[in-house]
């Protein structure tokens, strides 16, 4: 007997169900409270319109983790610049989870291999 689990995603916002590169994972905190929402690439761009004149207002405040060089991805979270790791991770024979946080390993490499893209 075999077994295989199966793994949807469904857009937070809408219900929409989504494939694995369809999901757009949006990390945002508010009054000391962080969030995060599974969203289609339609949603992720309407949060950030939405979001965009409040971030351009603010100051961003940068937290440390611990000592050391900070990881080359810190502070960014374009999803498609993510997607597109992805996709080059798997193209080039890297494992690389369908959703989360990219090994830092593999944002190098696409990094050495697609400098125009940093």
């Amino acid at each position: 007997m075999a077994r295989r689990e199966v793994t949807q995603f469904f857009d937070d916002l809408d219900n929409t169900p989504l494939t694995a590169d369809e999901v757009n994972v949006v990390e945002f905190s508010y009054k000391g409270s962080t969030y995060v929402l599974d969203l289609s690439e339609e949603n992720a761009q309407k949060f950030a319109d939405t979001i965009e004149p409040y971030i351009a207002a603010g100051t961003k405040v940068t937290r440390t983790r611990g000592r050391g060089r900070p990881s080359s991805n810190a502070g960014k979270s374009d999803s498609g610049r993510n997607r597109r790791i992805r996709e080059w991770a798997r193209d080039n024979g890297l494992s690389v989870s369908s959703r989360g946080q990219i090994a830092r390993e593999v944002i190098e490499a696409y990094e050495s291999a697609n400098p125009s893209d940093r």
